[in-house]
């Protein structure tokens, strides 16, 4: 493998070397993380991380251009990736891990991956994400009517509402929703020093995979027994519209469905909790768009989404070099870890007028938050239902909430996988 700290500019007719974290973003736990230098766009677009262990790309085209292209740039394997770093003996303590990452929709290529979509696609419709408002509505006035003057709404309602939610979605219980939160945190967990990930945590994620598996495979089978039995609503919940789906010529796998599940679960909680608490701390923070979204309650759809675009809860993604790539003039050799920076994408003052300002009036049509491409975030339309429904019965509920302490105080998130808040202390 070359260098990975060298690179081959096509204005330079040699090989340069440079200290790699000399150009850097910005901490992840910083208040301002979001907002990635203009000058590192300018100057540095793309450059190697050796704390990120891939080559970080910042322009809104580069990341546009890396998302679309599935032809050139993979999904499949770029976990197992960060997994083969690890020493021999912890891998041999991961089996389920690694199953888990090579399958399933999010870790897979065309055609596996057109076909796997597909088959999702009939059981998680815009329709069917459409028709959970009404429980969505539900679960954020049931949690909302719980809160108390002084309340942590990253704690009392941005974690519970999306695992409540999805928990609906994917057919488990109200009862099954602590274990949920605690899966999701162990395999997200997984990536927060980015391409590094730590032994310990891994073994940790492995027993909580087990679990999580062990839940969704009988979920699945007590709905293979109603669908047996003639007695199966397909259009229940997802999981029942999958296991719906094996009585057709083509289906999941077993492997592929629980691996599918167990990363709609995980990949539907934790993001979610994220993008509300960024965004409702961005929105008090900025007094003239808060004033105007409450004389203007029919911007909401529109905020959440310049909500997502300001300070998103997924701050990049990753893919694998097919080819020798050239991005912005640097040379990147086949098989490499390649790290599109959707935050910096958001904030590319060559796409978004003024971008380090939050406006709720803003064109958002084109913002990356939610991926792009045919890995686009299957999930988009049910988030974006929950940050609606949530800030509408917040702000009308509680039209004088503000924060109970100094912007300085709040904590965040020090992993580079998941950009959120740790708490978010409110006055009702």
């Amino acid at each position: 493998m070359p260098n990975p700290g060298a690179y081959l500019s096509l204005n330079c007719a040699s090989f340069e070397t440079f200290p790699s974290e000399a150009k850097a973003l910005p901490d992840p736990a910083s208040p301002t993380a979001a907002s990635v230098p203009a000058a590192l766009r300018k100057n540095d677009p793309v450059f190697y991380s050796d704390s990120l262990g891939g080559w970080v790309v910042t322009k809104f085209q580069d990341v546009s251009d890396i998302l679309h292209n599935h032809q050139d740039y993979s999904s499949k394997g770029r976990v197992l990736h960060l997994i083969n770093k690890l020493e021999p003996e912890i891998q041999s303590q991961l089996p389920m891990l690694q199953m888990h990452f090579a399958t399933g929709l999010a870790h897979s290529d065309a055609p596996e991956h057109k076909r796997l979509r597909g088959l999702l696609a009939q059981a998680f419709t815009p329709k069917v994400s459409e028709s959970m408002r009404p429980i969505t509505h539900e679960i954020v006035e049931r949690v909302i009517a719980g809160l108390i003057s002084d309340s942590d709404l990253i704690r009392d309602v941005f974690t519970p509402v999306p695992a409540l939610v999805v928990g609906r979605l994917l057919g488990s219980t109200d009862s099954d929703i602590p274990n949920l939160i605690r899966w999701a945190g162990a395999i997200n967990g997984l990536y927060e020093k980015g391409g590094v990930i730590d032994p310990l945590k891994a073994i940790y994620a492995e027993e909580m995979l087990q679990e999580i598996r062990v839940f969704v495979t009988k979920l699945a089978n007590e709905r293979r027994l109603l669908r047996d039995r003639n007695q199966l609503d397909p259009s229940q919940d997802v999981l029942a519209g999958l296991v719906n789906a094996e009585l057709q010529g083509d289906s999941l796998s077993e492997s592929e469905l629980v691996s599918t599940v167990v990363t709609l679960f995980v990949a539907g909680h934790e993001t979610t909790t994220h993008l509300l608490g960024n965004g409702l701390l961005a929105l008090l923070n900025s007094e003239t768009e808060l004033q105007k979204l409450k004389a203007h309650p029919e911007l909401i759809p529109n905020a959440v989404d310049e909500m997502a675009r300001f300070d998103g809860s997924v701050p990049r993604s990753w893919r694998l070099t097919k080819r020798d790539m050239v991005i912005s003039g640097v040379v990147i050799p086949k098989g490499q870890l390649v790290l599109p920076i959707l935050s910096s994408a958001n904030r590319d003052e060559y796409e978004f007028s003024n971008p380090d300002k939050l406006d709720l009036e803003r064109d958002t049509r084109k913002h990356l938050a939610f991926g792009r491409g045919v890995h686009v975030c299957l999930g988009a339309p049910l988030a974006r239902i929950e940050g609606q429904e949530i800030i509408k019965e917040l702000l009308s509920k509680f039209p004088n909430v503000r924060l109970a302490v100094g912007i300085e105080e709040l904590k965040w998130r020090k992993d580079v996988a998941l950009r959120g808040l740790i708490s978010l202390p409110v006055l009702l």
